[in-house]
């Protein structure tokens, strides 16, 4: 991944300064994100399965050795879906989508880049604290696997704006991903899985945390304030 962190938190920041107008969203709605149970159970399991997963790390990585697994369009399509910002602008489109779906463009963009932003700080941080060299030894930052994580919030941010039809495509191409991660002999299986964990978790709870408090409010929270009209003559 080519600084993705740096180039999030810049588009972050243009649009926290445009359009986060009212406190409303930090007062009501991540309260309730740090509150959604349903992640914490999702990181336990999934801390879980990449603890197990350490004991399968070798034969994994041994099998995955004996040959090329995926045809070398394949492998590239899903290297470059992340170290290209592929899976940003794959995201960003379904932010747009979901805009012109509710008229609403400024919470669904504010949800891409707040889960976005909070994927790859959390990934980059166990990455550089728990330093585990990679399984061809390229460097010391194998756990967990940004590829894995980036593209598993794309998944979930397509399957909750848009629920199941969207998110079994994205999350097949997530899936690929992680699987071209191991063909490609840059992580090991525990890295791949926890970072999944971190790319349903993160999404999941940053929506539903969000809804919570709408309700929770009686209301709508205000968003930010920003509308892209698509008005067109009549009969055009």
């Amino acid at each position: 991944m080519k600084k993705p962190l740096i180039v999030l938190l810049v588009l972050f920041s243009l649009i926290h300064a445009q359009q986060f107008d009212g406190k409303d969203y930090f007062r009501y709605a991540l309260p309730e994100v740090a509150k959604t149970w349903e992640g914490y159970v999702v990181f336990g399991a999934g801390v879980a399965a990449a603890g197990l997963a350490t004991f399968a790390d070798k034969p994994v990585r041994e099998f995955m050795l004996k040959k090329d697994y995926l045809p070398k369009w394949a492998d590239h399509v899903a290297d470059k879906y992340v170290d290209h910002y592929w899976a940003f602008g794959v995201s960003a489109l379904g932010a747009l989508g979901k805009g012109y779906q509710t008229g609403n463009y400024t919470e669904p963009l504010r949800y891409w880049a707040a889960s976005n932003i909070t994927t790859v700080a959390l990934t980059y941080a166990l990455k550089f604290g728990v330093g585990r060299t990679r399984p061809n030894e390229r460097n010391n930052h194998s756990f967990p696997s940004g590829h894995s994580s980036v593209a598993f919030t794309t998944a979930t941010m397509y399957q909750m704006w848009y629920g199941w039809k969207a998110g079994v495509p994205a999350y097949a191409i997530a899936a690929l991903t992680a699987f071209q991660r191991l063909d490609d002999n840059q992580h090991w299986l525990s890295d791949v899985l926890m970072g999944a964990t971190i790319g349903i978790a993160v999404p999941y709870m940053f929506y539903k945390g969000e809804e919570q408090a709408k309700i929770d409010q009686g209301m709508f929270i205000p968003p930010m304030s920003i509308s892209i009209p698509f008005n067109f003559p009549a009969g055009k």
